[in-house]
């Protein structure tokens, strides 16, 4: 360096990078700024420019030391990189689309339960949304900027296959309603098993609950449809990310509802749903006997219906699948 070069900003400027550095390579790093900013200065001055004006045109022309260092590091100056930022927009889109309306549902059907007023049920649920979507969103960000952090975020989590393109009209043949459905049916069994706890319809003398689901459920079959809803959950998810239906996808479709439905439809039909102290809690209260067995019937076949179709629908998709339409 010149004897007319002021040194007290190169040397804050180096300072200012090799404190962000690991300890074994301060010295080598400061080593090789001071020479480099030297020579710039050098001939900056030699061009005509003062010592002064030479030396500041040297450090702007190095930008922030902050992202110097992070260039010596190798430290990624961004939350998500390019590698991972499709992987974390997709999960959090169907993560959102999911967990939004679920939690709506029931925080709907838990504040009207529990006997609030339209305005407060709104803003409640409202209020609870924005909490959640925050809480969602830090967390898979959190998450995502942790791999990028640890060396695996150089490629994406999902390698992409040629079987995810959307078919010829640009829409895939699977849309993220597959898994709203697939999270639904298991949430509505555990709030209703949850609410005729915490939000009995009717108390007995002693003010215990009466539940609505017959106790001997409890035994065989409420575990039962977990396990059936948990592996349906299973197949959505799996459904999803294969974007079309295929000929294995729908015989599974139809072994997972044949498995929820005949046994539903059974023990509807058997009158083995319904809790007999609360059908009898119902009948003096409102005198619904005739109106419930009806309902039972009609339930059933609607039931079966439904079951049906998404077996028939299931096929229908597949076939169109292998045809290529």
């Amino acid at each position: 360096m010149t004897a007319t070069t002021t040194p007290t900003l190169t040397e804050r400027y180096i300072a200012a990078v090799v404190r962000r550095l690991p300890e074994k390579s301060r010295a080598d790093v400061a080593t090789e700024l001071r020479a480099s900013l030297a020579d710039d200065i050098e001939a900056r001055t030699a061009a005509g420019l003062a010592p002064e004006a030479a030396e500041r045109e040297a450090l702007v022309a190095l930008g922030d030391p902050d992202r110097l260092a992070a260039g010596y590091a190798g430290t990624p100056l961004h939350l998500i990189g390019p590698a991972l930022y499709l992987d974390w927009r997709r999960l959090l889109t169907v993560l959102l689309s999911i967990v939004l309306p679920v939690t709506a549902g029931g925080l709907v059907l838990a504040r009207a339960l529990a006997g609030d007023d339209p305005g407060e049920i709104v803003l409640g649920t409202a209020g609870t949304l924005v909490s959640v979507a925050i809480g969602l969103t830090f967390w898979v960000t959190t998450v995502f900027a942790i791999i990028e952090r640890t060396g695996a975020g150089d490629r994406p989590l999902v390698a992409w296959r040629p079987e995810s393109l959307p078919p010829g009209d640009g829409k895939p043949q699977v849309g993220v309603d597959v898994l709203v459905g697939g999270v639904l049916g298991l949430v509505l069994l555990v709030a209703l098993l949850a609410a005729q706890t915490a939000w009995p319809v009717f108390r007995d003398d002693d003010g215990a609950p009466v539940p609505f689901l017959h106790p001997d459920l409890w035994s065989f079959w409420v575990p039962y449809f977990v396990v059936v809803l948990a592996a349906e959950l299973v197949f959505s998810i799996v459904l999803y990310q294969r974007r079309r239906w295929s000929l294995g996808l729908a015989v599974a479709n139809i072994v997972i509802t044949l498995a929820s439905a005949v046994p539903l439809i059974a023990l509807i039909v058997s009158d083995s749903v319904v809790n007999p102290a609360f059908s009898a809690r119902l009948a003096d209260s409102e005198g619904l006997v005739t109106l419930g067995q009806q309902g039972s019937v009609v339930a059933a076949i609607a039931i079966g219906a439904v079951a049906l179709w998404e077996c028939v629908d299931g096929v229908i998709k597949a076939g169109r699948a292998a045809r290529g339409a």
